[in-house]
């Protein structure tokens, strides 16, 4: 099987959720960081959450205002239970977001490794996932 590439700013987002999608439905090993030690099931909100601070730290770290105001946004919906789409709707609404071309590029890129090494594409190593 071809590796997947990281998308094109164009239509890339609904790669995203579907890499997103799979990687939630695959089996993951029960000492997998994503369900806990002992729980096969996979908590998508504690991945989600995990990952958009780590998105959010990251680009704070780098000076990128832009897209660290952006997860920022996703991150109190997330964690105040407002925010009225999942993980999936939101990455498809990042097409469609305010962003700059560049900041847009680099945040799907970002989430392309991240939903790949979940297990949506071919990167997952055994005992592996974010």
């Amino acid at each position: 099987m071809a590796l997947l590439r990281p998308p094109a700013v164009q239509g890339g987002s609904a790669q995203l959720a579907d890499l997103w999608r799979q990687g939630l439905n695959r089996n993951h090993d029960p000492g997998c960081g994503c369900g806990g030690l002992f729980a096969p099931a996979v908590n998508a909100r504690v991945i989600e959450e995990d990952f958009l601070d780590y998105l959010h730290a990251r680009y704070v770290k780098d000076g990128i205002s832009e897209l660290a105001n952006f997860v920022a946004v996703r991150r109190r919906e997330v964690t105040s239970g407002i925010g009225a789409n999942t993980f999936e709707g939101w990455l498809i609404c990042i097409e469609s977001a305010t962003l700059s071309d560049a900041g847009r590029e680099r945040l799907m890129k970002d989430i392309y490794v991240f939903v790949d090494s979940l297990g949506g594409g071919d990167q997952r190593g055994p005992g592996v996932c974010y």
